[in-house]
């Protein structure tokens, strides 16, 4: 059975990241039909019935868990804001929850009449480590999984949804992580007001000569337009401005030393308020990861029986593990527009 589950694991891995689809579209729903056979071979017959779901679902859920835990960090691998910006630590390959920064202490080089050797000293600090603390996130859906088995819906419709769920209040997690990135900065880091291209430019100079590095501009789509505004329109592409409409990033802002990257909008949870700040624009060294993220890639499922819903339902629950932090190894910049 071990090896039937690893297979059977397999073929939904494929499916969920539409491998399948990509080399032949009429494909995909064979797959998904093997997948439904598949799980009516685990519960020894061809519809789902009370004793066949009971009998069998520690195999059914061991198959969620596999899946979510290879596809769920995907997201994070393959989105350009976390490669930029968020610096990800996933137990499930060995890694330790420990994150490593340069300390921001500057030597000074000073002068002195010399033949002697009574001088000032100065301390090496070095680079330092950091954790952060986790905690378990969860979803909770009910219905699903027998939808799937009655043929009225896929098992990959279900993952999706519950990945899906996951990557927007892990993202939510993240992006207002950025919120309060700025407390405790610098007034000389700092610009409100109107935004103004001279006093943007000031900014990154700043934050340049700071860091050392060069920079790249971040905020919503809303945050950036005024960044697109504030620009002569001669000095920008129409590739660069199809490319700002449709996918939300601007490769290249002429004009501005710098690259933007969209943070994406997520709303509070059960509002329809928006979460990220919509008028600040954060001015950060490049490849600065200042948003640490540490996955301990266990996932787990369960079903909760009727005799805890209480309605003659099935639910099924999957929690993971994780915690994320913000550590800046060097000044940034904050633009707030008003």
């Amino acid at each position: 059975m071990a090896n039937y589950l690893k297979d059977l694991t397999e073929l939904m891995n494929d499916s969920v990241t539409n491998k399948v689809g990509l080399f032949n579209a009429e494909a995909a729903k064979y797959t998904d039909e093997a997948i439904r056979e598949a799980f009516f071979t685990i519960l020894g017959e061809d519809k789902l019935t009370w004793q066949g779901f009971r009998n069998h679902k520690n195999e059914i859920y061991t198959v969620m868990e596999n899946v979510l835990s290879v596809n769920l960090p995907m997201a994070w691998e393959e989105s350009p804001f976390y490669k930029q910006f968020v610096d990800i630590k996933n137990g499930a390959l060995g890694e330790a929850n420990e994150f490593i920064v340069e300390d921001n202490s500057i030597l000074v080089a000073s002068r002195f009449s010399g033949n002697h050797w009574d001088t000032d000293r100065q301390k090496v600090t070095g680079k330092k480590s950091f954790s952060v603390s986790t905690e378990w996130i969860y979803i909770r859906v009910y219905d699903d999984l027998e939808r799937f088995l009655k043929g009225t819906a896929t098992l990959t419709e279900m993952l999706n949804r519950i990945q899906k769920s996951f990557q927007a209040e892990i993202d939510s997690r993240i992006f207002a992580a950025f919120n309060g990135i700025s407390t405790y900065l610098p007034s000389k880091f700092k610009e409100t007001g109107s935004y103004d291209r001279s006093q943007m430019n000031d900014l990154i100079q700043r934050v340049q000569v700071a860091s050392q590095k060069n920079v790249i501009l971040a905020g919503t789509r809303t945050a950036l337009s005024h960044v697109i505004e504030g620009m002569s329109a001669a000095w920008i592409s129409d590739s660069q401005k199809e490319e700002f409409a449709t996918t939300g990033m601007v490769l290249e802002n002429l004009g501005l030393p710098a690259k933007a990257v969209v943070i994406p909008q997520t709303f509070l949870r059960g509002t329809y308020d928006f979460k990220v700040d919509n008028n600040v624009i954060h001015v950060l060294p490049e490849s600065s990861k200042l948003i640490k993220m540490f996955y301990e890639g266990d996932v787990r499922a369960r079903e909760l029986p009727p005799q805890v819903t209480h309605d003659m339902t099935y639910d099924s629950q999957v929690q993971v593990k994780l915690g994320t932090g913000v550590i800046c190894g060097s000044l940034i910049g904050h633009y707030e527009i008003v």
